[in-house]
């Protein structure tokens, strides 16, 4: 499922779904509201998107309904199943959906922190049982700044003041869950190279166990403020995760060594925006320019190359 917009020829915008079945793209109709602006799916019958009329939308596999949406929106959506769903709101606020209503849990990790960073990034649930959500505190009495984790385990949150693979300042940008694995990923400062590095953590939901992963990329930002590998990562199982952007390039996990995972659209005027993966596969949307004008890009990962696909004019 991808989820936009489009504009008529008389101004008018609308918002667009459409599903991909492995071979093709098929417009569903429209679904209320001008316009969508992120969707989560855990089954070819449930799907969750913000947007339309009251900012939430859901998919029954067959048509859209307009449901009640949390303060703020659907920023960093994500669905394990129907009855469960969460995201993150002004960085210190998870909410969750239990299939009929919204709750909100307000996260009080930045009491007494030094002035910078502190707030919640991302998002993520494998399971009912499993989600985490990851981004960055400061210490104040340092002041040193970690990347940290919210984890849920079906019934409450549980702080994580350090991930793994931490330097100073460092943050986590980004999480993606499927069952009861997790990876993490940002970046950190590297004291000895002087520059920043892409770090990634694996959890263990099971273990409740973290474990650095980071890739042996070295110093490959001048500036911290400049690094933002990993800013969007998608697994679909323990051995294959995907990671886009960043000074290195795209990156993908194996389950023992990340490898390099260069789109065939990098270079100007084009761009990859999202990447959902599932099982060894992934799909990547963006766009790319021909002849001065954006047009849409759709490109496969199969576990060791990608493919562009058609995709959706």
């Amino acid at each position: 499922m991808t989820v936009g917009s489009y504009t008529t020829t008389d101004g008018v915008t609308h918002s667009l779904a459409m599903v991909f079945n492995g071979t093709s793209w098929r417009t569903l109709k429209n679904p209320p509201g001008k316009r969508l602006a992120i969707v989560s799916c855990s089954s070819t019958t449930f799907c969750m998107a913000a947007g339309g009329p009251t900012g939430a939308e859901r998919w029954n596999g067959a048509t859209w309904r307009t449901m009640s949406s949390p303060k703020g929106g659907l920023p960093g959506l994500t669905c394990a199943s129907r009855t469960f769903c969460a995201r993150i709101h002004g960085g210190d606020v998870v909410s969750v959906w239990n299939g009929t209503s919204w709750r909100d849990k307000t996260i009080d990790f930045c009491s007494g922190s030094a002035p910078g960073p502190c707030w919640l990034r991302g998002v993520s649930c494998g399971s009912r049982t499993n989600c985490v959500a990851v981004g960055t505190w400061t210490v104040s009495q340092e002041p040193v700044q970690n990347a940290v984790a919210q984890i849920w385990n079906g019934k409450k949150w549980t702080w994580d003041n350090e991930l793994p693979a931490n330097g100073n300042p460092a943050q986590a940008n980004a999480v993606s869950c499927i069952g009861a694995f997790c990876m993490a990923a940002g970046v950190a400062s590297n004291d000895t190279a002087g520059a920043s590095i892409a770090v990634g953590d694996k959890f263990d939901a099971t273990s409740q166990v973290w474990t650095d992963v980071s890739p042996s990329l070295g110093g490959i930002c001048g500036e911290f403020g400049d690094c933002a590998w990993a800013a969007v990562i998608a697994c679909g199982n323990s051995a294959s995760c995907i990671t886009l952007g960043g000074p290195s390039g795209s990156q993908f996990w194996n389950g023992s060594a990340w490898q390099s995972a260069k789109a065939i659209s990098a270079g100007r005027g084009s761009a990859l925006r999202g990447v959902s993966c599932g099982g060894s596969d992934c799909l990547a949307v963006g766009f790319r320019t021909v002849a001065g004008k954006k047009r849409t890009l759709a490109e496969r990962w199969n576990g060791s190359a990608w493919t562009i696909i058609n995709s959706p004019k």
